[in-house]
């Protein structure tokens, strides 16, 4: 064998390069892929379960699925940090069920399934995971896509980062749609997934991804993410992929719901999106192909329809069984129960109730459309028994000292003599935990609460149980705390109660300064005198577990005196040009104090002047602290008087713009006046007296003033005087 070494140039290699990704695709590319999806089980660790399901027509021309096939992992960055391969698997040539059961299915519709699945163990990535597949290519066919025969599909499976959820599992799939729909006629498919983890999922409608083409149709590795979305043909998007808007999913249910008009093959996208502590850690896409036909009712056509023909839940609910009738595309119907030697048990309604004359297995019959073209004939075995029910009352409720508990066995049954079999389950707190006697005595508790007691009877075939719950009440206790915090006199103490019992509790409360009592489970003191206190507690139940205790908190209250805040500031009124105030401390007992002029500044002087740089009414007020931390406050008033008090504007345009839409005064700290409004005749068209009045330009019958000139009047409260000043003046309305 001779190894022969040359180069060449770059029309030559782009040649060489074109000639081998045709044989490839020709040796290694699927036939028309029609889905497929994928997801994973985490096992723990960095180790997990990833299947892959491909969907192809198996009558197209191409190569069988991939012998192996690849996958490449990515962490959350888009780099490629390993790569694995899974075998073929036995492929599984899948049922073609259409959604009208009364059609004459074509011959050319084969769909084959693979289900890949491999356990492997991936690197530690601290960004978490995206595994990818890729392949080519979904067929010339395909009506809502853009150059389908040009468009793969890449399937990849999310596996968030540790920080947003450790050992995650992805959301999948149920069931996978019907391959065939018939235009014009309703679509509703329960598309909905499962979750290992138990999180939220929110479906929605979504592009598949973009995968291989004609020119590489199998990618390995796979092309790093974010990946391309399919294009759409024109009319056709995610949320309307059959180009009518007539599918839709709930994204609660997964339900997908739709009536396809047109027929054709169409490229569908669903989305599962998994969301944990309301945020969304993972992504399961599939991607699927529907085939819609010019479906028509074929007579003759020899359908089974799915009837479920009884909702009993057991056998042993009585002889009266309701039918129901799930069947479609009927308009009559006829049943027979298959009761021997009578011809009376029949019925022609949708969903008949019969009642059998007597215990044994019946074969029942349901013909849809009996006598017509289009019929069908479904059949089911099943037994009834009388009726058997299982009951028992629960006991009175008991302490859990020396407690002793007798059960009953009550209900429908066949004397024991006849077979009938007792269980009753008292769980793991009894002993015993377990007994078969139909009447069990002296059953002990050890732990309190409530406990779930079931009773089931079982006689041939059938098994019916009650549950009871039984409560077993706990030993009381008793304990009770206050705020930790300084209590300086007066104190008002909220008692916090801490103590337990099964039944109702009785409170007697002792405050600890001869005179103060409660029997309120919370209550609320005030501790007048500065001093230490003992505070007792006694509580009594009468009922479950009787007791009467007694708690003594030693020292639990100490009182520290309070000292006393005062201070005089002079002169009380001011105007803006003379804003100077004297304040002087006249507090008692106190280590510290501090004045806070309300204007932002403070001072810890004993006697100080501030001035004020602005008119108004101030509250200043000063904070005393004691050696204990106890703390007072006093506060005054002052006023520092404008020397112009109000502002009155000179026009305004009531026109609606939310701009100077109405005539008010502005004073420099709102105020109840009188404001009156005359026309130019000297008549009153407008007066109020309340805070902050205004005008908003109608007249006392709510139509709008005519532009022009007004008198207004304004009768305030001086703030110096307190004395009422009338001032007055013009104000021009324009619209």
């Amino acid at each position: 064998m001779y190894i022969f070494l040359f180069k060449l140039d770059n029309a030559l290699r782009n040649l060489i390069t074109t000639i081998l990704a045709l044989i490839i695709h020709q040796s290694v590319s699927a036939s028309h892929i029609v889905g497929g999806d994928m997801y994973y089980e985490c096992l723990g660790g960095n180790e997990y379960k990833i299947t892959v399901r491909i969907y192809r027509d198996c009558l197209s021309d191409g190569a069988d699925f991939d012998p192996v096939l690849p996958i490449t992992v990515f962490n959350g960055l888009n780099a490629q940090i390993d790569h694995f391969t899974i075998n073929v698997p036995p492929s599984t040539l899948l049922d073609v069920v259409a959604d009208n059961p009364c059609i004459t299915l074509p011959g050319d519709v084969c769909i084959e399934e693979a289900i890949y699945e491999k356990t492997v163990t991936l690197p530690a990535s601290p960004t978490g995971y995206i595994l990818a597949y890729q392949r080519c290519c979904r067929g010339p066919e395909v009506l809502n896509l853009f150059d389908p025969g040009e468009q793969g599909l890449t399937l990849q499976a999310i596996i968030p980062p540790p920080s947003d959820a450790v050992c995650n599992s992805s959301a999948r799939f149920t069931n996978y749609p019907p391959m065939i729909l018939c235009a014009g006629q309703d679509l509703i498919f329960d598309h909905s997934a499962t979750d290992p983890d138990g999180d939220e999922l929110v479906y929605e409608l979504c592009t598949p991804f973009h995968g291989g083409t004609s020119f590489f149709p199998a990618p390995d590795p796979a092309t790093a993410p974010p990946y391309d979305p399919i294009v759409w043909a024109a009319g056709y998007f995610a949320d309307d992929p059959f180009g009518d808007g007539e599918l839709t999913i709930d994204p609660v249910t997964g339900s997908l719901e739709g009536v396809p008009n047109v027929p054709g093959l169409y490229v569908v996208g669903v989305c599962v999106n998994e969301f944990r502590d309301g945020v969304l850690i993972s992504t399961t896409r599939r991607d699927f192909l529907f085939t819609v036909l010019d479906c028509e009712i074929e007579l003759e056509a020899d359908i089974t329809p799915q009837i479920d023909l009884s909702t009993f839940e057991s056998y042993c609910q009585g002889l009266e069984v309701h039918f129901e009738n799930d069947s479609y595309g009927g308009d009559s119907y006829k049943w027979d129960f298959g009761v021997s030697g009578i011809d009376t048990d029949v019925s022609s309604e949708f969903e008949p109730t019969y009642t059998f004359p007597e215990p044994g297995t019946y074969t029942v019959t349901l013909i849809v459309n009996p006598g017509q073209p289009c019929t069908d004939t479904a059949t089911q075995i099943f037994t009834v028994e009388n009726e058997l029910t299982s009951s028992f009352l629960p006991p009175e409720a008991q302490c859990i000292i020396d407690n002793s508990f007798d059960f009953f066995g009550d209900g429908l049954y066949p004397p024991t003599e006849e077979g009938t079999v007792f269980e009753w389950d008292f769980g793991e707190f009894a002993i015993p935990t377990m007994s078969d006697e139909e009447n069990p005595s002296n059953v002990v508790f050890t732990a309190p609460g409530t406990h779930e007691v079931s009773f089931t009877v079982n006689y041939e075939i059938c098994s019916e149980t009650h549950t009871e719950e039984i409560i077993v009440y706990p030993v009381p206790t008793i304990n009770f705390t206050v705020a930790d915090e300084l209590k300086c006199a007066p104190y008002t103490a909220e008692f916090i109660d801490l103590s337990t019992a099964g039944t109702t509790i009785y409170y007697e409360w002792d405050f600890g300064d001869g005179i103060g009592t409660s029997t309120e489970q919370f209550p609320v003191y005030i501790y007048e005198e500065i001093g230490v206190y003992d505070v007792t507690l006694t509580i009594r139940t009468d009922a479950g577990c009787i007791d009467t205790l007694t708690l003594t908190r030693e020292n639990l209250i100490e009182i520290f005196p309070r000292p006393t805040a005062g201070f005089t500031v002079s002169p009380a009124i001011q105007d803006e040009y003379h804003a100077d105030f004297f304040f002087t401390d006249h507090s008692v007992d106190g280590v510290e104090h501090w004045f806070y002029f309300a204007d932002g500044f403070s001072s810890q002087e004993d006697e100080v002047w501030h001035n004020y740089k602005e008119p108004g009414v101030f509250y200043p007020y000063q904070i005393v602290v004691n050696e204990f931390g106890c703390k007072d406050r006093a506060q005054e008033k002052i006023t520092i008087v404008p020397v112009i008090p109000v502002m009155v504007p000179n026009a305004f345009t009531p026109d609606g713009d939310n701009f100077n839409n109405i005539f008010q005064p502005v004073f420099y700290e709102s105020q109840v006046f009188q404001l009156y409004i005359y026309n130019r005749w000297g008549e009153l068209i407008h007066s109020v007296y309340e805070l902050d009045a205004f005008w908003d330009g109608t007249v006392g019958n709510g139509e709008f003033a005519a532009d022009g000139v007004y008198i207004w009047k304004i009768i305030y409260t001086d703030y110096q005087t307190g004395l009422p000043v009338e001032i007055s003046g013009h104000v021009t309305l324009l619209r």
